[in-house]
This record gives C-alpha cells, sequence and structure tokens, in this order.
C-alpha cells in the first residue's frame, strides 16, 4: 500500500524523467482500490508514448492511460 504523501514525492521524480517524452499528456495521482493505496497515473496521447513509462517510480505503481489528444477548448 502506498500513502498519498508517497505518491506525491514519487510523481515529482516521474514528472523529471518524463518531462522529454512526446506524447504525455499529464502526470497526477489515483485511488487503487483501498481508499488509502495511491499510484502515479500518466495520460499519453497514444499507445507508443506508453513504452517510455517506466511500470514503478520509488517503489510507486505507475498505471498509463490512453486519453488521446490534449487541446484546449
Amino acid at each position: 500500500m502506498v500513502t498519498r504523501d508517497e505518491a506525491r514525492s514519487a510523481k515529482s521524480a516521474l514528472r523529471r524523467t518524463l518531462e522529454h517524452v512526446d506524447g504525455v499528456q499529464g502526470v497526477g495521482l489515483t485511488q487503487r482500490g483501498d481508499a488509502r493505496d495511491w499510484v502515479l497515473q500518466v495520460n499519453v496521447a497514444s499507445v507508443q508514448a506508453r513504452k517510455d513509462v517506466p511500470p514503478a517510480v520509488e517503489g510507486v505503481p505507475v498505471t498509463v492511460r490512453v486519453v488521446g489528444a490534449v487541446e484546449a477548448l
């Protein structure tokens, strides 16, 4: 189980890792199962961008969600 504070700390490290990866639309936190269990979520524009996202950072699991291109309204 990962606390929200642990996930927040790992989020910073993940953002640095992914800052130059094309197709990353956003990095955030989400709950997994139990309300006290947190994971990192990376939103990507395409399936191809998934390959550059690590499965975990600092012991915190990373999920990837393909959301397509994000555009301002």
